[in-house]
This record gives structure tokens, C-alpha cells and sequence, in this order.
């Protein structure tokens, strides 16, 4: 278990009998310590591999970590997951034990239900729709710090945010109706659990003797709370991986401070990772002036990063005068780079995901393969979502975002009279509300038909998917609807929904379940769905936290852009500290060559502006 291991990476895992705080660099070895712990743990220490609970932020580094292990023992350890998939197992078995309207087969809604769920309930209230961004912020906010009473928390802000109680309000109401949680209710719902049903709280104590915390600068206060409730019976079986140095995610939530909680909550002994297996000395240099510069408060958890590595790399700097140029540039550097390379080993991370449209016209023009990672696009597209909902509806009848968008798809006589008739209808579900309005004999016959295909396939849903949505397109005549909707481009769309089949016969041939299939959807994150495909991959910083390239191009390092302007204004320097943390972890996403760039001038509102070079390039003058 300790082979290939250097002397600090060594001591982190054979350290035991107290909480160890594990403060690792980027590129330090981190998930070979932590899956070489999960294996100490096994062979030396006599744990069996199913009490030992693991807690990451992505699928992807889940199911890394998970391989490791299995490679290392011959073992697939069950309870590797991510913070969200963790506790959607708790809900699926104890969401009744919190006394509500809320049962184990609850549908998740993804930020397009829930943001359209609370358009219709701002009209409803005689309010701005478009508020519904900021409504759902507020919202969130309240959910990640886990402010018990949400509606209260909310009527105590200052105005206007106070008048956005009601608004919360009947949002929660709709969700438990529809027997929905949304994203951050899964953590929240949990926490609650455990802060307040002892007998839930003692029962998954005593599932798990150890526990393992991956990125712990991410996490937030309420991921904190329920860390610290979920290890409270073993206290001193906890280990935790974070670099607050690779804090990015403020914005959403994240509290850095955490590290620092954690360190007088647990009175954990601490360790640093500094030894740097990834980058040359050269890019390393980059990443210890700038993130050198770093708030004071965190000067006892510096790390300076280091490598054994004798390979020279490549930092470089070039000006462009325009951006088109620095375009150009970027794309003859990459082909002169791809003659020794793949394409697959190139990325170009950007801070702003406007620079995309730049570089696919320019990267077109060259005859270079790119992909742009974004995230659930292809379930994202209408036609996507349209059977899926139907799908939803069938599997959970009480859910009224699929519903709304069900009973509208394809047009089945239902006007909005009617709808609303139907909607004050609702009692138990969608059945029951279809069938008990009184409707004019055309909205009956529509209402009669849906209510019979939801009846029909209610069954056979959860084993059965692609069954179930082949007899659906065959019902609705679906195929037929997107030709007759979308003469410009049904065709794409009809390859769309074959597609969609395509995934669930192989969902259903492999014995997963529908609920299973939406969640590994829903939960996934951008990393999860970079394809392996020979091209050059473009992204935004925050998505390729946690990956590597040999080659990371970095353009448009000017000040507004990165940093942002946002944070050049900001008042409290906190914005600023980000970004430049920010700067720091993409620097560190590259091997061997980093390749920085800025252009004098760059079109804005239509007009040609003049930029000044980021301040990061002045800081790391001598490194270029």
C-alpha cells in the first residue's frame, strides 16, 4: 500500500488514531494518497471496504478514485460518490422520516425546471418573471447555509430580496406536491435529516467506520454540517484533502474557511503535499508568484510547489495587436504543436466563454478538431426533454414541472382555461386531476388519452425505459410532430430522440433503473461528458479544475477579462483573491507547455476597444 509513494505522501497514509487535515498542491499525487489510504485502511487496518465512505464533488473523480481501488485490490468499494449522490441514497431510503409529503421516488429538477417553476409562480404573484434568476439565487443561498426556515430567512433580508418570502414559499409547497427536490434540496433535506431524527443520524453513523473528504476548500457551509453530523460517533476516523489555494468556487457557495474550521473543530493534525508530479519547474515557477501574492491569512498553509522533474518546458508570453491575431497565432501554434501530438493533449482555457466564438471560426479556417465542453446540451434540446418528462411523469405522477410541459406536448386540445381547471384539481396526482375536471368533450378526450398513457405504462417504467418510450413515440406519433413542428430541422431532431433510445436500451440492458439513469443525468458535471475524441478541448477555467494537459493555452489575459472587471471593482478584495487563485489553478492544469496571450484590442459592443495586459503578466515577467 505504501510502494511508489514518496515520504509525505507516505505519512499521510499510514497516519491514524486522530483527524488528519491533508493540505496538497495542485499536481501533488492527492487521489493516489487518498485511494492508497482506502487500500491502508483494508489491508492494514482490517476495515471492510463498504464502511469506509469517500465524498468528492465530481462523478468523474468518483469513479476514478473507485477504479484505483479496484485495480489496487481487486475490490469495487461501493460507497466512493460524489456530496449529491451520497444523498440522494439517504433520501431514497428516509426522506419519509421527514414527516412531509415527500416519498422515495422523488424526481430531481435540474436549474431549467426549477427556473421555470418559479416563472410561472412570479406570474402567478402579478411579478416579474425575469426576476426568476435572482429569485432562485436567493433561494439557493438560503438552502446552501442551511437557514432552517427558508421563507423566514428570507422575509429578513433587506428590500426588495424580503418580498421574495412568498415567492419561496409557494415554490416549496409545488415541489413537495410534485414530490421534487431540487438540486441543493439534497444536501439540505439530508442535513435536516440528520440534525434532527437522531434514529436516521444514528442509523448511517453506524453504516460507515471511516470517512474521506476529497476537495474540502469546496466545500460549503452546509456540506460542513453535515460532514461534521455524518462522522460525530468515529471523530477521530475523518481525513480531509483540500488546497485553499485552489478555492474557486465562492461564488457558489464554497468556504475556503472551512480548511481553517475544520482544523480547531476536529483538532486535526495537519500535513502538506508539496512535491509536484505534473508540471515542469518552469510552470511551477508561474503558479508560486502568483498565488505568493495570496491573502496573510492563510500564511500557515502556504505550499511551495517543487518537482524532481528535469524536462525544461515551455512558458511563453505573446502580444497580439488584435484579437483575431491572437487567434491566429494560438491556431499556427497548435498545428506546428500537433506534428509531435495529439490534438486530444491540447486545451485552450478560457475565463470568459464569449472568446469561444473567436476561436471555433478561426480554429474552422485551420482545419483544427475542437470540442467546446459545456454541460447537459444534448438534454437540454427540446425534443430530449419532451420524452423524458413523459418518462418522469410516468415514474413519479405527481410531478408537476413534467406536467406542464407533458400536457402541452404535442397540443392535445387542452387550452389554458382548462389547464388551470385541471391544475386546481390536484389532489393525490396528474391522473386523478386529469380525470376529476369537468372539460368540454374535445379537452376530454385529450385528457382521457394522457391519463390512459400514463396509466398504461406506470408499471414498467423503472425496469423498463426504452420500452416504455418506444410505445410513447408509437402513442403520440412523435416522430410525425417534429416533422410537422420543425420543417427546417426535424431531421436532426429525429436523430435526436433515436439517440435518446440508444441510451436507454443500453440503461435497460444493463439492469439500471430509470430513477438511476436521471440521476447519473442530472448529477453529472461538465468533466463528465468530455468526449475522447481527437480534438482540441475548450473550456472555462472553472470547468477544468481537476484535469491536465500536456499544452494549456491561455488567451486574453487582459484586465477585465482575467481578471474579470467584476472583480477589479469589487470593494472588499475578496473578488480579486479568486481570480487570481483562479489564474493560479489554470496555470497548473498544463504538463509541459503553458502559452500565455493578449491582444491590444478587442471588439466590445460592436466598437473596437483598446485592453492592457492582465496584471499576472507583469508579475511573472522573469518566468518568460
Amino acid at each position: 500500500m505504501l510502494t511508489g509513494l514518496n515520504q509525505a505522501q507516505k505519512a499521510a497514509v499510514e497516519h491514524f488514531g486522530s483527524p488528519l487535515l491533508l493540505l496538497a498542491g495542485a499536481g501533488s499525487g492527492k487521489t493516489r494518497v487518498l485511494t492508497h489510504k482506502i487500500g491502508y485502511l483494508i489491508r492494514e487496518k482490517g476495515f471492510r471496504p463498504h464502511r469506509i465512505l469517500a465524498i468528492t464533488f465530481t462523478k468523474k473523480a468518483a469513479q476514478e478514485m473507485a477504479g484505483r481501488v479496484e485495480n489496487m485490490l481487486a475490490i469495487r468499494p461501493r460507497s466512493i460518490s460524489t456530496f449529491h449522490a451520497f444523498c440522494v441514497r439517504v433520501l431514497r431510503e428516509d426522506i419519509s422520516a421527514l414527516g412531509m409529503h415527500f416519498d422515495g421516488k422523488f424526481v430531481i429538477y435540474d436549474q431549467t425546471d426549477s427556473r421555470k417553476t418559479l416563472k410561472d409562480i412570479l406570474h402567478r404573484l402579478s411579478l416579474d418573471p425575469k426576476e426568476a434568476d435572482e429569485v432562485q439565487r436567493i433561494i439557493s443561498n438560503a438552502k446552501q447555509t442551511y437557514r432552517e426556515n427558508i421563507v423566514e430567512y428570507i422575509a429578513s433580508l433587506p428590500f426588495p430580496k424580503d418580498q421574495y418570502a412568498e415567492v419561496a414559499g409557494v415554490y416549496q409547497r409545488y415541489l413537495e406536491q410534485s414530490n421534487a427536490l431540487d438540486y441543493d434540496d439534497l444536501i439540505y433535506y439530508t442535513t435536516h435529516l440528520f440534525a434532527h431524527s437522531p434514529e436516521v443520524l444514528a442509523k448511517w453513523q453506524d453504516r460507515y467506520d471511516f470517512f474521506l473528504v476529497d476537495e474540502f476548500q469546496d466545500t460549503n457551509e452546509i456540506q460542513y454540517s453535515l460532514i461534521k453530523l455524518l462522522s460525530a460517533k468515529n471523530r477521530n476516523n475523518i481525513f480531509v484533502v483540500g488546497d485553499p489555494f485552489q478555492t474557486i468556487y465562492t461564488w457558489r457557495g464554497a468556504v475556503p474557511e472551512n480548511i481553517l474550521k475544520f482544523a480547531a473543530d476536529f483538532k486535526a493534525t495537519e500535513m502538506k503535499l508539496e512535491k509536484n508530479y505534473r508540471s515542469t519547474q518552469k510552470i511551477l515557477d508561474v503558479a508560486n508568484i502568483i498565488i505568493g501574492k495570496v491573502d496573510r491569512i492563510w500564511a500557515d498553509k502556504a505550499l511551495t510547489l517543487h518537482t524532481d522533474s528535469i524536462e525544461d518546458g515551455a512558458v511563453e508570453y505573446r502580444k497580439a495587436a488584435y484579437h483575431d491575431e491572437e487567434n491566429r497565432r494560438i491556431a499556427e501554434k497548435i498545428k506546428d504543436l500537433a506534428k509531435d501530438r495529439s490534438y486530444s493533449g491540447i486545451a485552450i482555457l478560457i475565463r470568459m466563454s464569449f472568446l469561444t466564438r473567436g476561436l471555433e471560426s478561426t480554429f474552422m479556417q485551420y482545419g483544427i478538431p475542437y470540442e467546446i465542453v459545456r454541460g447537459l446540451a444534448f438534454y437540454e434540446r427540446a425534443e430530449v426533454k419532451d420524452l423524458l418528462c413523459y418518462l418522469r411523469l410516468i415514474a413519479n405522477i405527481r410531478d408537476g414541472a413534467a406536467f406542464d410541459r407533458v400536457v402541452k406536448t404535442p397540443v392535445r386540445g387542452i387550452g389554458k382555461k382548462a389547464l388551470v381547471a385541471i391544475t386546481e384539481s390536484f389532489k393525490t396526482d396528474w391522473i386523478q386531476a386529469l380525470t376529476d375536471t369537468r372539460l368540454s368533450r374535445k379537452q376530454r378526450t385529450g385528457a382521457d388519452a394522457l391519463a390512459w398513457m400514463l396509466s398504461k405504462h406506470g408499471e414498467a417504467v423503472e425496469e423498463k425505459p426504452y420500452t416504455v418510450l418506444m410505445g410513447i413515440i408509437t402513442e403520440l406519433g412523435y416522430l410525425q410532430y417534429l416533422e410537422h413542428e420543425y420543417k427546417e430541422d426535424f431531421e436532426d431532431r429525429i436523430e435526436n430522440v433515436s439517440e435518446l433510445c440508444n441510451v436507454l436500451l443500453d440503461i435497460e440492458t444493463e439492469g439500471k433503473t430509470f430513477s438511476e439513469f436521471m440521476e447519473d443525468s442530472l448529477l453529472a458535471s461538465d468533466q463528465d461528458r468530455i468526449s475522447q475524441e481527437e480534438s482540441v478541448k475548450i473550456m472555462t477555467v472553472h470547468a477544468a479544475k481537476g484535469l491536465e494537459w500536456p499544452v494549456v493555452f491561455l488567451p486574453a489575459l487582459e484586465e477585465g477579462i482575467f481578471p474579470s472587471e467584476r472583480s477589479i471593482v469589487s470593494m472588499s478584495g475578496a473578488a480579486l483573491e479568486e481570480e487570481r487563485r483562479l489564474f493560479y489553478v489554470a496555470c497548473t492544469r498544463a504538463k509541459e507547455g503553458l502559452y500565455l496571450s493578449s491582444a491590444d484590442y478587442r471588439m466590445k459592443f460592436g466598437r473596437t476597444s483598446p485592453m492592457l495586459p492582465s496584471r499576472y503578466i507583469g508579475e511573472i515577467k522573469g518566468c518568460y
